[in-house]
């Protein structure tokens, strides 16, 4: 056939190809894709090689020359700002005679996929752990740069003759806070035997050291092992050395798997809020009931005036302490993006109050703890970060579908500080219910949250909590008055915006 080609720019600086060389390799014998093959790809997409080159088009874009120059163009542009494609990858359009239609197209050298490396005996383990570590070097920094995600599968990845390994997926895709990339390690697991419980602690270290290098920040360590812990891996062998994987990630992680069989009453309290006399004053009735072990559901700072006096109470409590989006936000310094204005105040406030091993003690906190039968958070379960997300009444059927997927019958968290259960029982709409005694036995699945010791939302200014009855499987709840105008008073002398006195004040 007769093209006239327009060459669009290369990924790097200098184009190697010609018009002519695209031509030679647009008249050859199109390739075959086929899932399983050396190359692999959408059904829509047509591809011709040689011996030293890959050409593709994308067919499924049909466009006149005008308007494929700017697709191709902005393409191009994504390409050399993500910089994860070989240098030499050149995009073009090309136009038979007489034809409206613009084929858009790219070439580029001829790489060795690396699926199909990963089967050859040949190549050694190091080289292929080289390989992975490689892969998630450029989609990490991606990722955290850019909030794009690249197509994890071994298939999108290719490596040259000197062992460079480049991106050879033309598409991105959107961020998801490691939802798939642990779908998508389920998968190597699944078919890369050589992942072993020698080797994927290797593999897991280089992810650890890959996401504190991008993310700077442990929190992503537990997401990732939470969401790797939900992946089907059917052989014991490969379920046995992904778990050899998640322990070598995440040293925490095994300390969020906790059990209170020989307790009965577990107290449940969240959003302290850096309200030092409310967190005293449910501490003493709980010491008074005999009350020893409980879980605290996060933000034990934020918002109140006794950061540091919180945080040291909490930790010599003897609870267990999940973290919240307040704590993380204070540990880590990242409290501008998703804090309302006061929230963000409050938290620089507290910064130069708290000491660095507090902060460290904070970030250092599991963001979710559970057993066989609950599991405890800050936020909502259908949240990957587990602090961010609201259970409340337009998310709740949501999140109560996670557990039912999960088979978990019961959500203890926080957040929203409001003491009210969301709940599902079979032939039943999903409905919320508040009261002083709730009985959790008719339901399948419930969403527990306390309310707020620091800073109750509800209309009532007394602090709240709970307490789960093991044996019953009853939640009461409790609200206790505190000495509110010492912790004004502490507010107004440190200058505390009168927003947030008011909110404290007014319950609201």
């Amino acid at each position: 056939m007769t093209y006239k080609v327009t060459i669009v720019g290369a990924v790097g600086e200098n184009v190697v190809y010609n018009e002519q060389s695209i031509i030679n390799l647009l008249n050859t014998q199109q390739q075959a894709l086929l899932h399983g093959n050396l190359f692999t790809g959408k059904p829509s997409t047509k591809l011709y090689i040689d011996e030293h080159n890959a050409l593709k088009i994308r067919a499924e874009i049909r466009l006149d020359s005008r308007a494929a120059l700017k697709w191709a163009t902005q393409a191009l542009t994504k390409e050399q700002t993500y910089q994860v494609h070989h240098p030499h990858k050149t995009w073009f359009i090309a136009q038979e005679t007489d034809q409206p239609i613009a084929l858009i197209g790219n070439i580029c050298p001829r790489l060795h996929p690396v699926h199909d490396l990963f089967t050859h005996a040949t190549v050694d383990i190091q080289t292929r752990l080289q390989h992975l570590a490689t892969l998630f070097e450029h989609y990490l920094r991606l990722a955290k740069n850019t909030g794009v995600r690249l197509d994890e599968g071994l298939s999108n990845f290719g490596v040259t003759p000197e062992g460079q390994l480049y991106y050879l997926d033309d598409d991105f895709y959107t961020w998801d806070r490691f939802i798939t990339c642990a779908q998508v390690i389920g998968v190597y697991f699944r078919k890369l035997l050589w992942l072993n419980t020698e080797t994927s602690p290797i593999f897991a270290r280089s992810m650890r050291a890959l996401i504190l290098k991008h993310f700077k920040d442990k929190q992503y360590l537990s997401v990732l092992a939470e969401q790797l812990e939900d992946v089907f891996i059917p052989a014991e062998t490969q379920r046995i050395a992904l778990e050899s994987f998640i322990k070598a990630l995440d040293e925490r992680h095994e300390a969020t798997h906790i059990h209170f069989n020989t307790t009965r009453y577990i107290a449940l309290l969240a959003d302290i809020h850096a309200n030092l006399p409310a967190l005293e004053t449910v501490l003493a009735y709980l010491k008074d009931q005999n009350i020893t072990y409980g879980i605290i559901l996060g933000d034990i700072v934020g918002y109140g005036p006794h950061p540091s006096e919180c945080i040291e109470l909490v930790r010599h409590s003897g609870f267990h302490i999940v973290k919240g989006n307040h704590d993380h936000g204070l540990a880590t310094g990242n409290f501008k993006k998703g804090f309302s204005n006061s929230a963000s105040w409050a938290l620089e406030w507290a910064t130069p109050r708290v000491t660095t091993e507090q902060k460290a003690w904070l970030a250092d906190l599991p963001p979710i703890l559970h057993d066989e039968k609950w599991l405890a958070l800050h936020g909502a379960p259908i949240d990957p970060t587990f602090f961010n997300a609201y259970v409340y009444e337009m998310s709740y059927e949501d999140n109560l579908e996670v557990l039912a997927r999960k088979n978990i019958s019961i959500c203890f968290h926080g957040h929203t500080h409001q003491p009210v259960i969301y709940a599902r029982k079979a032939g039943f709409a999903d409905s919320s219910y508040k009261g002083v005694n709730i009985d959790l036995n008719p339901f399948d699945y419930s969403l527990v949250c306390p309310g707020s010791v620091g800073q109750p939302r509800n209309g009532d200014v007394n602090a709240q909590f709970a307490v789960y009855d093991q044996e019953t499987r009853k939640i009461s709840y409790h609200t206790i008055a505190y000495p509110i105008e010492k912790t004004l008073m502490d507010m107004q002398n440190a200058g505390f915006p009168e927003t947030l006195i008011k909110m404290l004040r007014s319950s609201t």
